[in-house]
């Protein structure tokens, strides 16, 4: 049992790739989704997809302004939390475009950039939803990393993975410090689950990955859905500080 309904999500990064099929699992749950996008189109066309599947769940979006994206300001949590009655889960799954620089060609800029957009992002949304997390009676909060950014690897554009590397040690940290709250903290390292809109620069095919998968299969927006509903329901209340590699096994080999 997973109980999602009469909760609201806040979600970064949902409105392409995975984020997607997790948004449908969620609302199906009868979870009330907010999406956070700097692309008002994607989001007004998922918006109304989850609307034509008639959901349980209600999906709106939010916009981000002059003064920075939706999901860093603590005015968009209240807000919301007038709107649904709370803010009990926030999810981070911000991209980012990577390169096939090698470490000799990556310019320390170019690093840094990668690392304020995906640590930097997801520290300042879960800063300013703390307040609104408080006062759920189930918070969750639920990151994005990788395999490679946890064990390391060669497949994986360097600056995402040094990125998602610190994104590992920001879920542990917080959720070191916020277990005191009952607030969980947890991540999933996502293995080679293929992307809608094709590789990105940088990123090896993840079909380079299957032989060393155990279970001979790629992973599927599925399966991440699967795990986020899991990770978003009041039954998961025991379970914080992990990091939970979504990877059919590959982190098994050696």
């Amino acid at each position: 049992m997973q109980t999602l309904s009469g909760r609201t999500c806040v979600f970064a990064g949902a409105t392409a790739g995975d984020g997607i099929a997790c948004v449908h699992a969620l609302c199906a749950g009868g979870m009330n989704v907010v999406v956070t996008t700097h692309n008002a189109e994607r989001a007004k066309a998922l918006v109304e997809e989850i609307r034509a599947a008639a959901l349980p769940g209600i999906c709106e979006a939010y916009f981000g302004g002059d003064d920075g994206p939706a999901e860093e300001r603590t005015e968009t949590y209240e807000e919301i939390e007038r709107r649904f009655g709370s803010v009990d889960v926030i999810i981070s799954n911000t991209g980012a475009t990577g390169s096939a620089l090698s470490m000799e060609e990556l310019t320390r800029d170019q690093l840094v950039h990668n690392m304020d957009h995906l640590v930097g992002g997801a520290f300042a949304m879960m800063k300013a939803a703390l307040p609104c997390l408080r006062r759920s009676r189930a918070p969750r909060i639920i990151l994005m990393t990788s395999v490679e950014g946890s064990r390391g690897g060669i497949h994986e554009s360097f600056e995402n993975a040094v990125a998602k590397g610190a994104v590992r040690a920001l879920t542990l940290n917080a959720a070191a410090r916020l277990a005191e709250e009952s607030i969980t903290v947890n991540a999933v390292a996502k293995g080679a689950i293929p992307r809608i809109e094709g590789i990105r620069p940088g990123d090896a095919d993840p079909a380079d990955f299957l032989p060393q998968i155990p279970m001979h299969r790629l992973g599927s927006s599925e399966d991440l859905a699967g795990t986020i509903c899991f990770l978003a329901s009041e039954e998961s209340a025991y379970l914080t500080g992990q990091i939970i590699a979504l990877d059919g096994g590959y982190s098994l080999r050696g």
